[in-house]
């Protein structure tokens, strides 16, 4: 037998009734079709390459190199011997509980390439894993959906209805996303007016862009971000830490590109960019301390939403978040201008099937949060 505790899970508090009981226009998907696999690193990240909701997040070379070996699992869903989803998951396993966490980021993915978008195939993936992970596994699941342009987005309606509580939202939840569909004249005319004068400040400067070797370009970069993250003094809480192995270990299909901006014949700014399935995306960048005043950074990704307006299969140029930077906003809404988005990334979901999951699901995420505190904290005093 199960037991539901009314126990706070990320800031969620439980409800009476599930979704579908408050609106049984939601009809739960038949799973019965639907087979789950898991399967090798490797295998995963060649059948990712397949989907047009392919980010970073749901790499396996980008989370084994960011969490390391025996922490994550990929998990694949078949119809009819046919890929039909899947996704990376961040387990934890508690000792003598037999229970434990296990986090599925921005995912899973499910919109293969030359298919719609299809929400009753999204709602039958939840649904199974739900059962796999919370009822066979008795582990606590939650989800983090993508922030993503989706016409009429049920998902978060879908997973209220699956019975999974909506958590806490992220502290700077907006994502700026660039309509790369237009040609450059268009975006260029639908740009933010003052985005548009640095950018054109930016292109009189004597810039080399090029997309370098993963040899070179790696070096290069690593060295731009470490000077960057010496001079500045901020505290880094992206997955630097997993770029050598994203690049060593990722199928062509969906390795990302390292782009380098030199001028005078020394590299002042860079970026690693992730073109794969329909949106690309800006995953870290870098600058020498002569890259404001040259205004580099309009440059380079300026550069980049070029090159991707000629990708057919591209678009949306997604420039992540701004870590609740005000200048980090004005530059990327600037940007977004008056064709792109900026979407709301949705909280996360949680379910568990019992009593012990639940805590073990709530005490996962308040450890989180206190030491994500401590850790600002110290880096605080450090600086004074």
């Amino acid at each position: 037998m199960s037991f539901h505790s009314p126990t706070l899970v990320d800031g969620c508090l439980p409800t009476s009734k599930t979704a579908i009981d408050q609106n049984p226009t939601l009809i739960l998907p038949l799973t019965q079709e639907i087979e789950l696999k898991s399967v090798s690193a490797l295998e995963w990240d060649n059948l990712a390459s397949q989907f047009k909701d392919i980010i970073p997040e749901q790499m396996a070379s980008f989370n084994l190199g960011h969490w390391g070996e025996g922490k994550v699992e990929f998990i694949t869903f078949w119809k009819n011997s046919t890929l039909a989803g899947g996704a990376v998951l961040i387990v934890r396993e508690i000792p003598l509980t037999g229970s434990g966490i296990a986090i599925l980021k921005w995912g899973p993915l499910c919109w293969l390439k030359g298919r719609d978008w299809d929400h009753e195939l999204y709602h039958a993936l939840v649904a199974k894993l739900k059962d796999e992970i919370c009822h066979k596994r008795n582990l606590h699941l939650t989800i983090m959906p993508s922030a993503r342009p989706i016409e009429k987005d049920e998902r978060e309606d879908i997973l209220l209805a699956l019975g999974f509580k909506r958590g806490a939202g992220l502290a700077a939840p907006e994502r700026y996303l660039v309509n790369v569909k237009e040609d450059p004249r268009s975006l260029m005319k639908n740009l933010d007016q003052k985005w548009r004068y640095n950018l054109r400040k930016a292109l009189k400067n004597d810039f080399k862009i090029e997309i370098a070797t993963p040899e070179r370009g790696l070096d290069a970069f690593l060295t731009l971000y470490r000077q960057m993250m010496d001079r500045k003094q901020f505290l880094d809480a992206s997955a630097i830490d997993a770029l050598e192995k994203i690049m060593e270990d990722s199928p062509e299909a969906i390795k990302p590109i390292i782009v380098l901006v030199s001028h005078q014949g020394k590299i002042t700014a860079g970026g690693v960019f992730h073109v794969a399935g329909n949106m690309a995306s800006y995953m870290f960048g870098a600058t020498d301390d002569r890259a404001l005043k040259l205004k580099a950074g309009y440059a380079l990704h300026w550069w980049v939403a070029e090159m991707l307006c000629k990708e057919q299969s591209v678009d949306w140029y997604d420039l992540g978040g701004n870590d609740l930077d005000k200048g980090l906003h004005q530059f990327k809404k600037g940007f977004v201008g008056k064709s792109g988005h900026i979407l709301m990334a949705p909280p996360r979901y949680h379910h568990s099937s019992s009593l012990i999951s639940n805590l073990a699901g709530y005490a996962a995420f308040q450890l989180r949060d206190v030491f994500s505190s401590f850790k600002r904290t110290v880096h605080t005093w450090t600086k004074r």
